[in-house]
């Protein structure tokens, strides 16, 4: 059978970058879903899945946050050097706008399991290897390629892919407090299991955790790659592009300066408290009560000020973290844990109301590219934040927080000029969706 010649006057296809309308939608309609919406007993199978995969590998990532900072203070009595060699896997995040467009390009589930099966390989070798900080260094950094992997592709892609538009937030909030509640029994294992195992045999189980996500995510269902070829100058366009419009701009900018403060105070406490010579278990408990109330937090999120606009929802969440900082930084062990609950409280909050406005605002299609950029910045921060830690140990008292203290009280002034200033990021999202003339790049060319 011959296959007739294209149309000339045929319309072109579409760009990639952009979702059209659905057929027959009037113009300026909001975009089109790429996927027909699922039946919600099919939602929420997906949802405990992922909910399940992500637990056991977040609880296996904040095991590893306590028992190698605890491993290399053992080892070089440094507390900066230790705060130094576990920021190192959040370097991997400057890379993640190339891994975004792998992302986009293959079946969202087999990334996210190989992402798993990564990290369980790098912290075998690393078990065998950890009185050579050297060894340490570099596995703790290749390991990070799988945790920004399994990040961008648990939390920003498989939920619009697998999961119909209206259980969306209420999945977001669900998944966001499975993830803190799994910082708590993660802490809380890591310090027993580095006081009873010792660093090897700890880092071994951290190692069968990941290799049990990776098992439980094979459960997902697949997500078609993408016959669209890997074009880096493109794709990097595309992620650019979306960190450079008006309502994701003055986010990314606040929260990165928030995870430059605070990107690693748990490693910064947990080190302080080892410094001073508190028991491990005693430590893994005294984190595990703040970073509960987080998980608590994160599910009661949606209905957190409901009524008020997203620019004034997240600046009363960065207020209220603010102020928690403060506290941890009296020397008073009880006012700390006080103040610990009420930064995870607010950090959590906000999270969900970030992720959930992302999830919205950004197509399905380049979901992964978008959000690895936007992260880039965001989370890229919070590893710069373990070298300011460890620039501010050679300080005593309340000196050691003032440059985080600093850095969140200007993210906090950006944020309320944006807010003040903003007509409301519902509004500019509605706007952003709207179809706009395409560039050559095929990146809408909208208000940047």
């Amino acid at each position: 059978m011959t296959v007739p010649p294209p149309d000339p006057g045929a319309v072109p296809a579409p760009d990639p970058g952009v979702i059209p309308p659905a057929s027959g939608a009037a113009p300026g309609a909001a975009p089109a879903v790429d996927r027909a919406p699922a039946a919600a007993p099919e939602d929420k199978r997906i949802l405990r899945v992922l909910i399940t995969s992500s637990m056991f590998s977040k609880v296996a990532d904040w095991q590893l946050g306590i028992v190698i900072p605890l491993a290399v203070l053992a080892e070089s009595d440094s507390v900066a050097l230790s705060l130094v060699s576990f920021a190192l896997r959040g370097v991997t995040y400057v890379g993640s706008p190339f891994l975004g467009s792998v992302i986009d390009r293959f079946d969202k589930r087999l990334i996210f399991v190989l992402a798993q099966l990564q990290q369980a390989l790098c912290l075998v070798v690393l078990a065998a290897t950890l009185s050579s900080q050297v060894s340490v260094a570099v596995l703790v950094l290749l390991s990070g390629v799988g945790g920004v992997a399994s990040a961008i592709t648990g939390q920003f892609v498989l939920i619009p892919k697998l999961i119909s538009a209206p259980g969306r937030p209420l999945a977001v909030a669900k998944l966001n407090s499975a993830i803190e509640l799994s910082k708590v029994i993660g802490l809380v294992l890591g310090g027993v299991g580095f006081t009873l195992l010792g660093p090897a045999a700890a880092t071994l189980c951290i190692a069968l955790l990941y290799v049990v996500a990776g098992c439980v995510a094979m459960l997902l269902p697949a997500v078609a790659a993408s016959p669209e070829k890997i074009n880096l100058r493109r794709d990097l366009a595309i992620g650019f592009h979306w960190v450079g419009k008006r309502e994701i701009l003055w986010l990314v900018v606040t929260m990165s300066m928030t995870n430059l403060a605070i990107g690693q105070l748990e490693p910064a406490l947990i080190t302080e408290f080892g410094d001073q010579g508190m028991n491990t278990t005693v430590i893994s408990v005294v984190m595990a009560t703040g970073l509960l109330t987080g998980a608590v937090a994160s599910r009661a999120a949606p209905h957190f000020l409901p009524l008020w606009t997203p620019e004034r929802r997240i600046l009363v969440c960065q207020l209220i973290g603010f102020a928690g900082l403060a506290l941890i930084a009296v020397p008073v062990l009880p006012v700390r844990v006080v103040g610990f609950m009420v930064e995870c409280f607010a950090i959590a909050v906000s999270n969900v109301a970030s992720i959930t406005y992302r999830q919205e605002t950004i197509p399905a299609e380049v979901a992964g590219r978008a959000n690895a950029t936007i992260r880039m910045f965001i989370t890229g921060a919070a590893p710069l934040s373990g070298f300011l830690y460890a620039w501010a140990s050679r300080l005593d008292g309340y000196w050691y927080w003032l440059p985080a203290l600093g850095l969140w009280a200007a993210a906090n002034v950006i944020w309320a000029v944006n807010a003040r200033r903003g007509a409301g990021v519902g509004a500019a999202a509605a706007a952003s969706a709207q179809e706009a003339p395409k560039s050559p790049e095929g990146v809408t060319s909208g208000d940047r």
